[in-house]
């Protein structure tokens, strides 16, 4: 029943909030025991003659390009070649990587944390051993060796030259005025499922009935739905983030956002892969993605918040609620696209 769906999935969500996302001390670990500055010096010899890295990422293009740019700076003796897509399709890549023992992804960012929990679960990463895996703070690694990089704010999204008044919060998006002028993200990935379900436990649980009565325009994914905004094909969208709308507020696009309170974030896992061809280089990117500048570059626009304290520009990540991906395994996730469906479709 409609009752008992939501319960299970309230009871899930509570739970992982509690102990799975960001973890207690039973669930975190530390990685300062990890490094030696002597052990330290033998990988960066190493991964010096490994010559290049591949890093495989779910981050908008412009952030990566920064990215990229800064570890280039910090490591010129290191080749980097960065492939980027959506989270989904580079577990697939990776996943099929690994079976047939192909070259390819030494370190992954993705938001799948379901994915990173498994493969650390069964020994498939490498913990992180460089001076800045000594100073994380061990309530962001789970199972030892998966890093939680970044929480990102799901935003508002709204265009400028046609709503005078933004909503600010997901109620508003109910209001008269945007019927048949909102544009909302369909189901995707496990992290859309999450969020979702989070607005039902939040908004209320016909919460999703009202804003199906705003005969919303559907989009894939949040990306296109920030350019639909942009272009005025909607005035509103349920659905963005930072990363992926400041560059076009940047050249001058009408669009802008609200981080709405309450409000749900994006996690973003990166690891260095056991299978990986260049194990030494990996670690080295590793390394540079938790030290201060490699935070600094991805955190100092204020796009993202840094686990790390006193990263300049870094949003505050006590402020946003991670999204809880571990409630949903693949039974969850058929429910809820069964019952998403069912309203939207």
């Amino acid at each position: 029943s409609p009752t008992s769906f939501m319960k299970y999935h309230l009871a899930a969500f509570l739970t992982v909030l509690a102990v799975a996302v960001l973890p207690g001390p039973a669930r975190s670990q530390s990685l300062a025991s990890n490094y030696s500055p002597a052990e330290w010096a033998k990988v960066v010899a190493a991964a010096k003659k490994e010559g290049k890295v591949y890093f495989y990422s779910s981050q908008v293009a412009l952030l990566l390009q920064r990215v990229v740019a800064g570890f280039k700076k910090a490591n010129p003796d290191i080749e980097i070649e960065a492939v980027r897509g959506p989270s989904g399709e580079l577990v697939t890549k990776v996943t099929a990587e690994r079976a047939n023992n192909l070259d390819g992804a030494d370190v992954f960012l993705s938001t799948e944390l379901l994915w990173f929990l498994d493969r650390a679960r069964e020994g498939g990463l490498v913990k992180p051993q460089g001076p800045a895996a000594a100073n994380w703070p061990s309530a962001f690694v789970r199972e030892g060796a998966m890093v939680i990089g970044a929480v990102e704010p799901i935003t508002i999204l709204y265009n400028k030259a046609q709503v005078p008044n933004p909503p600010r919060s997901y109620a508003d998006l109910l209001k008269p005025e945007f019927r048949g002028k909102i544009g909302v993200v369909e189901l995707g990935s496990t992290g859309v499922i999450a969020w979702y379900d989070w607005l039902e436990k939040t908004q209320g649980a016909d919460y999703l009935l009202k804003l199906k009565a705003q005969n919303p325009k559907m989009y894939t994914v949040s990306s296109t739905l920030v350019q639909g905004v942009a272009a005025g094909e909607v005035q509103v969208g349920n659905m963005g983030n930072v990363t992926g709308t400041k560059p076009l507020i940047e050249k001058g696009a009408p669009v802008d956002f609200v981080v709405p309170n309450p409000g749900l974030g994006i996690v973003y896992a990166m690891a260095a892969l056991k299978w990986s061809k260049r194990p030494n280089a990996a670690l080295v990117l590793m390394d540079f993605l938790m030290s201060v500048e490699g935070q600094t570059i991805w955190h100092g626009r204020g796009e993202a918040a840094s686990p790390l304290r006193g990263i300049p520009g870094s949003l505050d990540i006590s402020t946003i609620t991670p999204w809880p991906l571990d409630a949903f395994n693949a039974e969850a996730v058929r429910k809820y696209r069964a019952h998403w469906t069912a309203i939207f479709k």
